[in-house]
């Protein structure tokens, strides 16, 4: 009878070694409270009957909210977009500490530190000049105006960085059949024609100016990079197609900034 007696608190023993439960009968994990009491006899408690549990696993895993944590402190508010977590002494007021590393999350939820952010500043490149150089412009190809081709360097990462050129131009001849015809100023980034450009019309009478005045946002990668202006002739309007008109940059303004963070 002895025997049989010490068998069964054996058994007894080992079976509350295993796992413990506070207001189940059902524990789910090697300590397990159920808050409300409410959980199912047997089987998995619900998603419902969850929320109010406390569990730690054999792994030493603690969960809130859950009986099955897969992280050392897993909490489940059962709420989309609230963690669960609430500090008391620690709010949107609080005075932010001289030193310390942001934190945030990941995509399975999990608590990491993130980059702290670097104070932004502005990058500006700047260029002016009257320089005079003369240069021709015709209907066949693009001509690139004397002293605006510009390098940028770009950190890692890229940015978008605003571009702006004010260009002065004389039309230093008068072409013959004409007095009228178009001229297009486009922006060129790496010798590339952009969608960034400007139209004027030539006056009736030589010796007239023009002015253009280019500015955009285009992202660049990082590296090196050139700008440039170029002109053309793009509608002849009765000067006859392949002459060259005369120019002269009188003036030319650049710049260049992006953010740097």
């Amino acid at each position: 009878m002895k025997k049989h007696l010490l068998f069964a608190g054996l058994l007894a023993v080992t079976t509350m070694s295993a796992q413990v439960g506070i207001n189940t009968q059902n524990p789910q994990t090697a300590f397990h409270v159920d808050g409300a009491k409410d959980n199912n006899t047997s089987g998995t408690p619900t998603t419902a009957q969850q929320l109010n549990d406390f569990t730690a696993n054999t792994s030493g895993n603690l969960g809130i909210g859950t009986s099955a944590p897969t992280s050392k402190v897993e909490i489940f508010s059962g709420t989309t977009n609230e963690s669960g977590l609430k500090f008391r002494n620690l709010t949107s007021s609080t005075p932010i500490a001289a030193t310390g590393q942001n934190l945030g999350v990941d995509e399975l939820g999990n608590v990491v530190t993130v980059p702290t952010p670097t104070s932004p500043n502005v990058i500006t490149a700047e260029v002016s000049n009257s320089t005079g150089f003369s240069y021709n412009v015709n209907d066949q190809a693009y001509t690139l105006i004397p002293t605006s081709q510009q390098t940028l360097n770009i950190p890692a990462g890229g940015k978008a960085v605003f571009i702006n050129f004010m260009l002065g131009i004389d039309y230093f001849t008068f072409l013959p059949g004409g007095g009228a015809a178009y001229y297009e100023a486009r922006l060129f980034v790496d010798d590339v024609p952009t969608n960034v450009y400007l139209v004027t019309q030539e006056r009736v009478q030589g010796g007239s100016q023009t002015q253009y005045s280019i500015s955009t946002v285009k992202t660049l990668s990082a590296g090196t990079h050139t700008v440039d202006v170029r002109m053309i002739r793009s509608f002849n309007n009765g000067v006859a197609s392949g002459s060259n008109m005369v120019c002269r940059a009188i003036s030319m303004s650049f710049n260049a900034s992006y953010i740097n963070n």
